[in-house]
């Protein structure tokens, strides 16, 4: 299979339209870079404990007891805490979805604000060149 003019075994601008390779620009951002890789954690973690206790939170409501010997007609009630903690439980864990998926776009965000500086400014490297 023969690549298309221009376009090397190295991908998109491996040959250029000038015959030359992509200019080299050095990485900039490197505390941002560092910040979206910790919000990126932040959001695995964050996620998965709001999941966790989402979870737990739906165990305690449907063991919970209908009534304490010392007060036999105190407490929701086993149905009352069976929905009680389901939906509670229900609410967390889609809010620790939620909370996850928002940390981690965020964070994905900032790569592409990164790459789009990035970018222009090879671009503007490579036509400085051509002159």
């Amino acid at each position: 299979m023969n690549a298309a003019p221009g376009y090397g075994a190295g991908g998109y601008g491996a040959g250029g339209y000038g015959g030359s390779a992509m200019p080299a620009v050095k990485k900039k951002y490197k505390i941002l870079r560092l910040i979206a890789v910790l919000m990126k954690i932040l959001a695995v973690v964050v996620g998965a404990l709001l999941i966790i206790a989402g979870l737990v939170m739906i165990v305690a409501g449907a063991t919970a007891s209908k009534s304490t010997p010392a007060f036999p007609d105190s407490g929701p009630g086993a149905f009352g805490g069976l929905v009680g903690g389901l939906v509670g439980g229900l609410i967390m864990f889609v809010y620790g979805v939620f909370v996850a998926i928002f940390l981690y776009a965020y964070a994905e965000w900032m790569y592409v604000f990164m790459d789009i500086e990035e970018n222009t400014r090879m671009t503007n490297e490579m036509l400085l060149g051509r002159k």
